[in-house]
């Protein structure tokens, strides 16, 4: 078997738990492979650290699978760790019908993520070597599971094309089916495999189910980047007057009014289509003020390097939001930046608010993405949502 020897970082990182090695921290290559083999990694001094998949060609060179010498990387693996996983949310987290079964690295699976939406399975791979054991995995989903009938692959996005995978959108395994409805706290949503994305953003659920607590009636709500209307809709069943939901996309759009429609909140919604920063723009310019404004954006920092230009980002649209909050308001303001950290967050969330001349007050903990996403202590990389919920004062 091909070797790799890693520098005394990247050992580090293995020692203390990450699976993921980065090109920069390979030093040396020992024996023939192609994208997708198997290889051995070890530091320096000829310790051995692990075995996973190889990607010469991406920046994520090696995903590590085991730091057994003996395991062998086969299907059996796969079928064992994702009945582990799904084993996990159902006993420890409570979860039922709609969640992630699968979340990379977490769960020792890196480069694949499984979602559930009753009896709908999607996927996602993010690996070349993972790409070799996709209907080994999708078996091993009806078999951790017995209720999923449908396997759906949704394999498409910037990981798979930086891996010199091909975008693919289809039925892997099971029936043809692709539209079901789930629940989530108070509210219902179609997930629709066919649109765009992932269909569905499960990782907000706990924040969006949070926003009930604080929507009373008579509210004015602003759900910028709206997406399918998660938040929207929680605030709309949980009897805000008028909820006013914002996306550049008219299929986005179109799902928030069926999910409005299917919780018998239609009479409550209003609907943009538009690019979030110049309707904003025009709201601020004719005075609109508003009890609620959600902001939960694409990631505006995809790469490291991009940091800078992403924070700014950022702060744009959070200086646009503050000044759309009522005195007495709430800002519920969201990063899935990888690359941002909380604490770049919440400087960014200050120097934006003493542009806008207002006082910020954290109304709940720190918050992340769901449980069923979960945060694996030793890797930075499984750790990526940070929203806060903030009450807004104007500086008096």
């Amino acid at each position: 078997m091909a070797r790799v020897t890693v520098d005394a970082q990247a050992a580090r990182a293995i020692e203390k738990g990450a699976m993921i090695v980065f090109k920069k921290g390979v030093v040396k290559t020992e024996g023939d492979f192609k994208p997708g083999d198997v290889v051995e990694v070890y530091t320096r001094g000829g310790r051995f650290l692990g075995k996973g998949f190889v990607n010469p060609d991406s920046n994520i060179m090696i995903r590590l699978v085991t730091k057994d010498r003996d395991t062998r990387i086969n299907k059996e693996l796969f079928r064992e760790r994702i009945r582990k996983a799904n084993e996990y949310r159902k006993k420890v987290l409570g979860y039922d019908r709609a969640y992630r079964m699968v979340y990379g690295e977490a769960d020792y699976l890196p480069g694949l993520i499984v979602d559930r939406f009753n009896e709908i399975a999607s996927i996602q791979i993010s690996s070349v070597g993972m790409e070799r054991f996709k209907l080994d995995v999708a078996e091993a989903i009806m078999e951790a599971e017995p209720e999923i009938e449908t396997v759906f692959e949704k394999n498409t996005g910037r990981s798979r094309r930086r891996e010199g995978l091909p975008e693919v959108e289809r039925v892997l395994l099971g029936k043809e089916k692709y539209r079901t409805i789930i629940r989530e706290g108070k509210a219902r949503f179609i997930v629709d495999m066919r649109g765009q994305k992932t269909g569905f953003f499960l990782d907000q659920r706990e924040n969006r189910i949070a926003l009930e607590k604080y929507i009373r009636p008579g509210m004015r709500v602003l759900d910028v980047f709206s997406y399918t209307g998660g938040f929207a809709i929680h605030a709309a069943v949980a009897g805000a007057e008028e909820v006013v939901a914002v996306d550049k996309s008219p299929w986005a759009i179109d799902m928030v009014k069926e999910n409005a429609k299917l919780n018998g909140v239609s009479d409550r919604m209003r609907y943009i289509v538009g690019s979030a920063f110049g309707v904003m723009e025009e709201m601020i310019r004719k005075g609109e003020k508003f009890d609620v404004v959600i902001l939960d954006p694409p990631a505006f920092v995809q790469h490291e390097k991009d940091l800078k230009r992403g924070l700014r980002a950022y702060f744009n649209i959070n200086y646009s939001g503050l000044q759309l909050v009522k005195d007495g308001g709430i800002l519920v303001t969201a990063s899935c930046s990888q690359h941002v950290d909380m604490q770049a967050f919440k400087d960014m969330i200050i120097a934006a608010s003493a542009k806008a001349g207002k006082f910020l007050k954290l109304l709940e903990p720190y918050r992340t993405q769901a449980p069923d996403h979960p945060i694996l202590m030793a890797s930075k990389d499984t750790e990526y949502l940070k929203a806060l919920f903030l009450y807004v004062e104007d500086m008096k």
